[in-house]
């Protein structure tokens, strides 16, 4: 898990089992939420709290293997329609109600451009998946600064209920494997189980250790959890444990959630085998409380109050991350007692859905007579979310094309490039700089969907993602002149593959093959980054040393979090291509905007489109783009040539009192530090000509094109 992704990630469902619960699960499930809910709203103390989620996973095993394992000893068979119906009368009303809530909201009170975003949330919430879209977008490197999801909290449901669909029917299987061969149940399922355990356990640490982002949202790393509370079911020696063992066992149990609290945080990877530690301390616990007796500490967690509190858990579980959420959209930087108003409103949300929303149609007779009208109406309910979800998509703007005026006046970089030094050796600024970085009424592309207005390589899928390991297609992801003589290879992270635009352009002009070997947060660096980074370095490295292979330049740049002391560590990579000859030219980092008329945290483009009328809070202070420094430090070692467009990024910054956010009509920056790829057609005659100045390219400055290049079209 990653510092950011536990504060986005929610709380796992707490919705298993039947309002007669033992106590001490009850109190478990109390005690879980009140980690998770003290953790979102910042509450000293509560770093590990975001565990929360692993003690309702052991909870929700052992609660649903309970009433499959039982129905099977009894009937000799499993009913899945049943089961499925009182999982929907148990999950759907209230998760359903939620959602349709929250999509109102979003439509309301978030920003335009994320309206799209929110519906296919939704959409995957409502379908059970939306881990899987949250893992989808842990690896991608362009979602890296995106805002929480309202409806990310779901993501834990989503495993549950993925869970739900293949226990029961491997279940079944066992049960046929007995009748046909005369096994026994326990022992088979044991067995099964088990594999399943260890499985998921050894894959959650290899995914924890190579992309933790990833593994912390994804079915496959967190079924084990799940399977430690389904084998208390099976372990019946458990439920002999003398009175002595029982105590200690549940008292081990609460510190070891207690530890997971105070000496666990956002920084430590997870799951993997951090995640042990709740999850037996969970299992410890219930294990505990298998004997009939008992034991002192589950009467304790069983008291009234911890009770009352686990049993609107569910509730609390859903209201709150919105509630939160929300609160931080429309005030940021909330002080604590905010934050815990919100949380007490979300206390009175789940107490008002559980007596009026819950119960009524959980124990409805008209839903419990047979399982059609549960399933009927279930259906109904995650039909009325996913209606909503999809009417949200479909209002959302999208990029398009601008219209003819727009389209004229959207010039970018090309407005600050005073005419006259265009043919000439070194290009000049515009004598009036403030004339082209104002207020216009279309900005190019429409800040609410900047951020889709993605770079061409990236759309061609040539950018290997933060887990991939293969290089990417030479077929696809080759641009400029196919048929060219001379070989680039353009290495790095997402901050080198946001010129591809540009560098298809200047290809096709100088009889350039072009081929990207980008990878998303993985600079050219085999320290510092992930494994999975330095492996895929290293290949590349090797690769681009080969005689089939060297090109005869490479282009790289890196983004932030690269300090300097890694150039020894690029220059090692890049030392096979420059034996056989290869020219190397860095490209210099661009900056991080940060509208300073803004709450910190919203994006230029997102502070462009909450402030059309006048864009004057959507200017950031000059700063230098941190990357920048590893590359003056390679570029000195290797006597390579950096290219700097940074003036032509935030162009006068002294006279202008800063950077604009809309220069020649066209905004500059979508998500983080990257440019639109609109911006990057505009820079390419200048990046063109710096090329030429530094004698990468041949074409003389007279004859550089200042017309507005075009991407080719899809599947080129």
């Amino acid at each position: 898990m990653t510092a950011g992704t536990a504060q986005r990630a929610g709380v796992a469902s707490p919705a298993s089992g039947t309002s007669r619960l033992r106590g001490d699960i009850e109190g478990l499930r109390a005690i879980a939420v009140l980690m998770v809910l003290a953790f979102h709203v910042g509450l000293p103390g509560s770093g590990g709290g975001f565990a929360g989620v692993d003690v309702f996973f052991v909870i929700s095993g052992y609660l649903i293997t309970s009433q499959l394992v039982r129905e099977a000893r009894r009937d000799g068979r499993i009913s899945l329609p049943r089961f499925y119906a009182r999982r929907a009368r148990r999950l759907l009303p209230a998760a359903s109600l939620v959602l349709v809530v929250t999509t109102l909201a979003g439509w309301l009170l978030l920003p335009r451009g994320r309206h799209a975003d929110l519906g296919t949330e939704v959409l995957a919430a409502t379908g059970y998946v939306v881990n899987w879209l949250l893992a989808w977008r842990e690896v991608d490197y362009l979602a890296e600064d995106q805002n929480p999801s309202l409806v990310q909290h779901y993501w834990s449901l989503s495993v549950e209920e993925q869970f739900y669909v293949v226990w029961p029917l491997l279940i079944i299987v066992v049960l046929w494997l007995v009748r046909r061969h005369g096994l026994r149940l326990l022992p088979l399922l044991t067995l099964a189980l088990t594999v399943v355990v260890l499985a998921s356990f050894a894959w959650s640490v290899v995914r924890t250790a190579a992309s933790p982002g990833e593994a912390y949202f994804a079915t496959t790393t967190r079924v084990w959890q799940l399977g430690v509370g389904a084998l208390l079911v099976l372990l019946t020696p458990l439920e002999r444990l003398p009175q002595a063992a029982r105590t200690l066992l549940a008292a081990g149990g609460v510190v070891g959630i207690a530890l997971t609290l105070v000496t666990v945080d956002t920084g430590t990877p997870w799951p993997g085998t951090a995640a042990a530690l709740p999850t037996l301390a969970t299992a410890a616990v219930i294990a505990a409380g298998l004997h009939p007796g008992g034991s002192p500490v589950a009467r304790l967690l069983g008291v009234a109050p911890l009770r009352l509190v686990g049993g609107l858990s569910y509730g609390l579980y859903l209201w709150h991350w919105p509630l939160l959420q929300l609160l931080a959209e429309r005030v940021p930087g909330a002080g604590m007692p905010l934050r815990l108003g919100v949380a007490l409103l979300a206390v009175l949300l789940a107490w008002l859905t559980l007596h009026l929303v819950e119960n009524p149609l959980r124990y409805s007779p008209v839903l419990t007579r047979s399982p059609r009208p549960a399933l009927l109406a279930g259906a109904a309910a995650m039909a009325t979310s996913a209606a909503l979800a999809a009417a949200l998509v479909a209002s959302a703007p999208s990029l398009e094309e601008p219209d003819a005026a727009a389209a004229r006046a959207s010039v970018g970089a090309l407005a600050l490039v005073d005419p006259d030094s265009r043919g000439t050796a070194q290009l000049g600024l515009v004598d009036d700089p403030g004339a082209v970085t104002g207020q216009v009424d279309q900005p190019v592309p429409d800040p609410a969907v900047a951020d889709e207005d993605i770079s061409l390589a990236y759309r061609a899928g040539c950018q290997v993602s933060t887990s991939g390991t293969g290089l990417p297609s030479a077929q696809d992801c080759t641009f400029g002149d196919p048929d060219g003589d001379l070989q680039v290879a353009v290495v790095g992270d997402s901050k080198m593959e946001q010129w591809s635009s540009a560098l298809h352009a200047i290809g096709l002009k100088e009889g350039w093959r072009v081929r990207f070997y980008t990878k998303s947060a993985c600079g050219f660096v085999a320290e510092g980054r992930s494994p999975e980074c330095h492996d895929y370095n290293r290949m590349l490295s090797q690769h681009l040393g080969e005689a089939g292979n060297a090109p005869d330049l490479v282009l790289t740049s890196v983004g932030q979090g690269y300090p300097a002391e890694l150039a020894g560590s690029m220059v090692d990579l890049l030392q096979p291509a420059t034996d056989r000859g290869a020219r190397v030219v860095l490209v210099a980092d661009t900056p991080l905007p940060e509208p300073r008329g803004v709450a910190e945290g919203v994006s230029s483009f997102e502070c462009l489109d909450q402030h059309r009328e006048d864009i004057t809070p959507c200017w950031s202070p000059a700063a230098p783009a941190s990357g920048t420094r590893l590359l003056t430090e390679v570029a000195g070692r290797l006597d390579a040539p950096l290219v700097e467009l940074l003036p032509w990024v935030c162009p006068a910054p002294e006279r202008l009192d800063g950077c604009a956010p809309v220069v020649g009509g066209v905004v500059v920056n979508r998500q983080g530090s990257h440019l639109t790829a609109t911006y990057v057609r505009s820079l390419t005659p200048v990046l063109h000509h710096e090329l030429t100045r530094l004698g990468i390219t041949t074409t003389p400055p007279e004859e550089i094109s200042w017309e507005l290049p075009q991407d080719p079209a899809p599947g080129r």
